[in-house]
């Protein structure tokens, strides 16, 4: 009898994880990752030149998320690991520059006393903060059902402290309005914490990092990582390990049919034959090559376009902005949504030069993203030279578009997926979805969707040889 087959489509980080979890866990089975481009890696892209380590794509992953971190080391990189430093961060409001106030965890306030400093809510609003914190209403119940993000934290922290800080903070990491963004598919933990400690409060004490609790203002290393060889790195490595995977670019997949107990995958190069088929593209690829699955739920999961615009300045200008950056509040008067100080957050990305890297895309509100580099590049220097009160002159600007790329995860995201899977797995057994369609968007959320899927994978595979 054959070998079976395992065809897994997309080689970004969530294929070429899935090929390499895939090999650890099959023995037996042949392994083959179509990826219609022509360079593995997807979003995952680094600028890499003239000493130059700057991330085109994501710059990092949240520290906590270990499933990533433990591929990394796998893959013998655990060297190259390096944390963000930790000075301050911003929000820009309609007044201005404030900073993140000193003791919260993703906005929310674990110190009242060093909460009490921020100039970014009136002493009014941080009264109330503090009132809803410290005596929470009778009325509060943990939800049993998805809410929207906006509806389980403003009776909890007020609407001020929710608009001016939290909305910014939080918002652009799932590309939503907060007001309809899904608190169980975006920040469960938020619920977790309060289920737990007895209050949101309490909970969010429960993540501080160990400086704070021990007294400490400012968190000693910082709560994300990255790789001091940049992240296509990892991309490469992977590529590298994989021993028994059949890689092949510029190979998309063009139809997929049901021949004989196997699948027959159209490509422009002729049939590939699977007994298993990940699928980690796009989901709109996906609605279109499974007709016969009712996917309306993955349809109808509406995606926005962002760009980042990454200005390199000759050696070490001197700009106003200290620390690593800040987030905007969606009522400032800007098209860029956040900016980062790359030389001040990464010590590898930009050894003695300046570097800034802005974002503009808002969920709603992408038309930027779809205009001309020239227009993009204007408009970003526009609102940076007004921010900081001077002229700004790059020596260089490299713009990076996501282009429908961020699916907005809204309430009842989970429970829209699990339908979406059930019913793919009932029209099309033996075809899987994994991806930042899914699951989660962050690079650790991609690499846990691939060994999720991998292992279902080898639970059917388990099955149909105990009765072959």
């Amino acid at each position: 009898m054959s070998s079976k087959r395992l065809v897994i489509v997309g080689g970004g980080i969530t294929g070429l994880a899935a090929a390499y979890f895939a090999e650890r866990l099959f023995p037996d089975l042949n392994i083959t990752v179509l990826e219609a481009g022509e360079r593995l890696g997807g979003k995952v892209a680094t600028y890499r030149e003239d000493g130059f380590m700057i991330e085109r794509g994501p710059d990092s992953y949240v520290a906590r998320k270990h499933i990533l971190t433990d591929l990394i080391e796998a893959v013998g990189l655990g060297d190259k690991l390096v944390r963000n430093n930790t000075s301050q961060a911003f929000i820009l409001d309609p007044g201005g520059l404030h900073p993140i106030p000193k003791g919260s965890v993703m906005g929310i306030p674990t110190d009242l006393n060093l909460f009490s400093e921020t100039t970014l809510l009136t002493e009014a609003e941080k009264a109330e903060v503090a009132r809803l914190l410290l005596h929470p209403s009778d009325q509060l119940t943990i939800p049993e059902e998805d809410i929207p993000l906006g509806s389980y934290l403003r009776p909890r922290l007020g609407d001020a402290l929710v608009e001016k800080l939290i909305e910014p903070l939080l918002s652009g990491i799932y590309a939503g309005n907060i007001d309809q963004m899904s608190t169980f598919a975006t920040y469960p933990q938020f619920v977790a914490n309060e289920q737990k400690a007895g209050s949101l409060f309490e909970g969010m004490r429960l993540m501080r990092p160990t400086a704070q609790v021990q007294g400490q203002t400012k968190p000693t290393t910082g709560q994300f990582l990255s790789l001091s060889t940049g992240l296509e790195s990892l991309v490469e490595r992977l590529e590298e390990v994989l021993e028994r995977t059949e890689i092949r670019l510029e190979t998309p997949l063009l139809e997929v049919a049901r021949e004989n107990e196997r699948y027959r995958l159209k490509t422009d190069h002729g049939p590939e034959y699977a007994d298993y088929v990940l699928l980690t593209i796009p989901h709109p690829q996906v609605v279109s090559l499974l007709p016969d699955a009712d996917l309306r739920e993955l349809e109808q999961l509406k995606t926005h376009s962002t760009a980042t615009v990454t200005l390199i300045f000759d050696e070490q200008a001197t700009l106003p902005i200290e620390g690593t950056g800040f987030v905007v509040n969606r009522r400032a008067p800007y098209s860029i949504t956040a900016c980062t100080a790359i030389d001040q957050k990464w010590s590898h990305s930009a050894p003695n030069h300046t570097v800034l890297r802005a974002f503009v895309g808002r969920p709603g509100n992408d038309a930027l993203v779809h205009e001309t580099d020239d227009v993009i590049k204007e408009t970003v220097l526009k609102d940076l030279e007004q921010i900081c009160g001077q002229t700004l002159a790059p020596r260089q600007v490299i713009i990076s578009r996501l282009v429908d790329g961020l699916p907005a995860y809204t309430v009842g995201h989970a429970g829209r997926i699990q339908i979406v899977r059930d019913e793919v797995m009932s029209k099309y057994p033996g075809v899987y979805l994994a991806g930042l369609a899914y699951d989660g968007v962050g690079l650790p959320d991609c690499v846990a969707s691939a060994k999720t899927m991998v292992e279902e994978i080898a639970i059917q595979h388990g099955h149909e040889q105990s009765n072959a």
